[in-house]
């Protein structure tokens, strides 16, 4: 008797205890979904509020973006213009948030619209876009001159192209100015041309010189009139290094010039012809 009432008390404990713990897992899991509950709301209400400043946040970077450039028509940019300073509003335009998933949230969740902040950013963005691809093309031009135009606004008769200008970089410039209006445009088109005449007068007057030499010989186009014809190009050729190496050529085909006797030889040279001093 006594034996049996003993084990009914510890089933009885065993019970109580049982309970105890149930609840206390049932107190401490509804205490989670409580908090998790009450933090997910205040997720709402911060992504909430953080759209609201990035309004105010918007008309500051919009203002940034605006300085990038001369005046309100925003088209020249201004002299003082920085990568540095062009990639950090690019980052601050980028950071920008106003959609429910920028939060974490699901879009049934944030009952705050702001399609007009959204429609500001993506506005901004293509702003920045122009101000990089402006400033990227006036530095591309840049290293194709020996000197930067001063007033990219301004038609500058005095450039000189350098030696890394070719051809085929001004073509892959003028392909990125595609898409591009405005007074930006025509200036730096005006440019490119300006820079292509110079290459062109450049590539133009050193193959007509090679043709008169293959390696140590002259060839049937060496003779005193293409010669001196060659020589008073070379005023055209406003980059003294590139003059200078032309002049070079044109001096060892006029030493040539001077070895080959009178009337002997596959370039018949009917009578003396006095040559520019070389150099």
């Amino acid at each position: 008797m006594i034996k049996s009432w003993l084990v009914n008390r510890d089933r009885v404990k065993i019970i109580i205890y049982l309970i105890v713990i149930s609840c206390s897992i049932g107190i401490c899991l509804l205490g989670i979904r409580i908090n998790a509950k009450q933090q997910h709301q205040r997720k709402i209400e911060y992504a909430e509020a953080t759209v609201e400043n990035e309004a105010v946040k918007i008309k500051q970077l919009n203002k940034q973006v605006r300085q990038f450039y001369r005046n309100d028509e925003q088209e020249f940019l201004t002299d003082s213009i920085k990568e540095s300073s062009i990639k950090e509003v690019e980052g601050k335009i980028a950071a920008v948030k106003y959609e429910a998933e920028d939060f974490g949230l699901n879009s049934k969740e944030f009952s705050t619209g702001h399609t007009e902040i959204g429609q500001r950013k993506i506005e901004l963005t293509n702003s920045i876009k122009n101000v990089r691809k402006k400033y990227t093309i006036q530095n591309e031009i840049t290293k194709l001159l020996v000197q930067g135009p001063t007033d990219w606004s301004v038609k500058d008769e005095t450039l000189v192209i350098s030696e890394e200008a070719t051809a085929e970089k001004i073509t892959r410039i003028r392909e990125k100015l595609s898409g591009n209006t405005g007074a930006w445009h025509d200036a730096i088109t005006l440019l490119l041309d300006e820079i292509d005449t110079q290459v062109t007068q450049y590539s133009e007057l050193e193959k007509s010189i090679n043709l008169m030499r293959e390696g140590e010989e002259l060839t049937s186009n060496a003779n005193s009139e293409n010669y001196i014809l060659n020589y008073n190009q070379l005023e055209l050729i406003k980059n003294e290094t590139l003059r200078n190496r032309l002049s070079d050529k044109l001096d060892i085909i006029g030493k040539l010039l001077d070895n080959i006797p009178v009337n002997v030889g596959p370039n018949v040279i009917e009578e003396e012809v006095l040559l520019p001093e070389s150099g």
